[in-house]
């Protein structure tokens, strides 16, 4: 592809492009002496330009030196007074000696002791323990029947007793009691073994009847049930089948009296109740 160079303000583009106009207008002229105009323009700038760059360089004023010396001048006004001066206070003179002095006589004194107070009996030894065998003890030695009934009695203990509590083997009640026994985990734990482990008489069942036994047990000092019994029946194979659960039960937690494990009776009553069709 040609491509061609052209100057829109050459002189036969001028005339190109004013034919048939008035070339008396302004616009021709400026267009006529715009590369003249624009060539004295940009002289007369640079030459502004390095002439300022050379006046400041050439006028460049120097930084004086700073005085960081400081003078202070001091007036003394005669008029004012002078502070007075503390006198220092004078020395005592040293006593003179006295002519003629005669040293003080002597004074009686007596030596002052703390007194102590000493025992007049010699110190006697204490009696042996085969000599208070067969009798009394007293402040002094005095003359009497000896024998052993001279000795307290030892058999029959002190009046703070042997130190040691007395087993109680008794079957307690709730009533009173300090700990209540429980299963192990609570009631939560205990509903839980009964209604996994209990089956409903198949001859109750049968006859469609429900029932609830009462039954009563010991729980033992280790927290085993013992003693199980039913103090009201059923009937209908729930006897049966509520010893037979409660004969699985493992270890409660026993009952506590006056700091020991007691073995404490107890009733539960259980219920069988036979699911109605809706």
């Amino acid at each position: 592809m040609l491509i061609t160079k052209f100057d829109l303000y050459n002189a036969e583009w001028l005339d190109l492009v004013f034919a048939h106009r008035n070339k008396n207008y302004g616009a021709y002229e400026l267009r006529q002496s715009y590369g003249r105009t624009m060539a004295k323009s940009m002289g007369i700038a640079f030459a502004a330009v390095a002439l300022l760059s050379a006046a400041a360089i050439i006028f460049k004023a120097k930084p004086k030196p700073i005085d960081n010396s400081r003078t202070i001048e001091v007036t003394l006004d005669p008029s004012i007074p002078k502070p007075p001066v503390e006198a220092k206070p004078k020395q005592p003179d040293a006593p003179a000696p006295m002519e003629h002095q005669k040293p003080a006589a002597p004074v009686e004194a007596k030596g002052f002791t703390t007194p102590h107070l000493v025992t007049t009996e010699p110190p006697t030894d204490p009696p042996t323990i085969d000599q208070l065998k067969n009798v009394a003890i007293g402040p002094v030695d005095a003359a009497g029947k000896s024998g052993t009934d001279n000795v307290a009695k030892t058999d029959e203990g002190t009046p703070g007793g042997t130190g040691t509590a007395k087993v109680d083997d008794g079957v307690h009640t709730l009533d009173g009691l300090e700990v209540m026994p429980e299963p192990v985990g609570g009631a939560a734990a205990w509903a839980k073994f009964l209604q996994k482990n209990l089956r409903f008489p198949a001859v109750a069942q049968e006859q469609g009847v429900s029932g609830k036994v009462l039954l009563s047990f010991i729980i033992e000092k280790d927290g085993t049930l013992s003693n199980i019994k039913v103090d009201r029946p059923a009937g209908y194979g729930f006897d049966e089948e509520a010893l037979r659960v409660l004969k699985l039960a493992k270890a409660w937690k026993p009952g506590v009296q006056n700091g020991q494990n007691v073995r404490v009776r107890y009733s539960i009553p259980i219920s069988f109740q036979l699911a109605t069709e809706e």
